[in-house]
């Protein structure tokens, strides 16, 4: 039995759709040809946005510099308040001008229902909280203090902050910024992951795979959206066994960010343009369209070609990939035009597959 967080043998693939396993290198070729989804504004400094996930206790040796750095979850492995504040005081050493870190669900301290005894009040209960409650209200709503020194860094759980960046030349992070010399950038982050296998109580912020723990929760005017479960469809061991939440993937569509950030599936790690196009929707509907085959043994995904041979619609879908990625690299690359409302997404798991060491490296981004 596979696990759905470790990747499928490239057969697997194959079996299960044909037609999207030999499409995914062209989508994914058409992406890169059309050039940079989304440019910083002309005239102002670019904004370098740092971004890293799943650390599980460690530490990358050597973090970029930038401007922003974000931690998108699973600082720690058991979730305790001592591993949890060993990981900030970590991310507090670095000098990047701004850092903003949500938890994940290895950061059981952050859902009350998940703590460990070390870690739980003394006068303090939290069993009749539900797992949805939990899953989608905020730390500062069930009234439990943190006990975590955060410093100078903004920690985001189901909240957003504003921040501000110079918009000409670097300056000091010891300089005041003005109006005048600024650029306001605003980042929402919230925690909560669909619970794809029976996670234990020690796992924090899960809702069932089928619950809707999204609609409506990501303010329209967010800049940079950091979630720790991927978005269907995106970095999530896509195109069939895809790992991302469907309704997550649904509210990036209502909010487009410039940028997302997530992690938890480390065997995903990277980067990837969006467009919000014709082609994206047509290549995520495929997707989840094929998802179900997921569930079925090997020996059933034998049928998957035949599946493929008799799907009018999915063809349909793979020729809108096509012909849409293609006219969008004319449009970019022939005619000079400029793609403004796109956005990049980012898996920023730094853990290696489950080695229990780092070994993907911090992703890099300017906005």
């Amino acid at each position: 039995m596979y696990s759905p967080y470790h990747r499928r043998p490239l057969p697997d693939y194959f079996l299960s759709s044909p037609l999207v396993a030999l499409l995914y290198p062209f989508h994914q070729l058409l992406l890169r040809l059309r050039g940079a989804p989304r440019l910083p504004p002309p005239g102002v400094q670019p904004i370098r946005v740092v971004c890293i996930s799943d650390t599980h206790t460690l530490e990358w040796p050597d973090v970029p510099d930038g401007d922003l750095l974000i931690h998108a979850g699973d600082l720690a492995n058991d979730g305790s308040v001592r591993e949890i504040q060993a990981a900030v005081d970590w991310l507090r050493s670095l000098p990047h001008r701004h850092k903003v870190v949500i938890c994940g669900n290895h950061d059981s301290y952050f859902d009350a229902r998940s703590r460990c005894d070390e870690d739980r009040e003394e006068n303090g209960s939290f069993a009749d909280v539900s797992s949805s409650t939990a899953s989608i209200r905020s730390l500062d709503d069930l009234n439990a203090a943190s006990r975590i020194d955060w410093g100078d860094i903004h920690y985001l759980q189901h909240s957003s902050v504003e921040l501000s960046f110079p918009s000409t030349s670097p300056i000091s992070s010891t300089t005041p910024l003005t109006s005048s010399n600024s650029r306001s950038i605003t980042v929402y982050g919230a925690p909560q992951i669909p619970a794809l296998v029976s996670f234990g109580p020690e796992h924090a912020f899960t809702y069932p795979p089928y619950h809707d723990a999204w609609s409506r929760t990501v303010p329209p005017e967010t800049d940079i959206l950091v979630t720790h479960t991927p978005p269907q469809a995106h970095l999530d061991m896509s195109p069939v066994y895809s790992t991302g939440c469907p309704n997550l993937l649904a509210e990036a569509w209502r909010v487009r960010p410039a940028l997302h950030v997530f992690g938890h599936i480390h065997e995903s790690a990277g980067c990837e343009p969006v467009f919000w196009d014709n082609a994206q929707l047509a290549w995520e509907r495929l997707c989840a369209s094929r998802r179900p085959r997921a569930r079925y043994s090997r020996f059933m995904a034998l049928a998957g070609l035949w599946r493929d041979l008799f799907d009018p619609s999915g063809w349909v879908d793979a020729a809108k990939v096509l012909v849409y990625g293609v006219l969008g690299v004319i449009w970019a690359q022939v005619w000079g035009g400029e793609t403004r409302d796109g956005g990049w997404m980012v898996n920023a798991a730094c853990m290696y597959r489950a080695s229990g060491k780092l070994g993907n490296p911090p992703r890099v981004i300017n906005l």
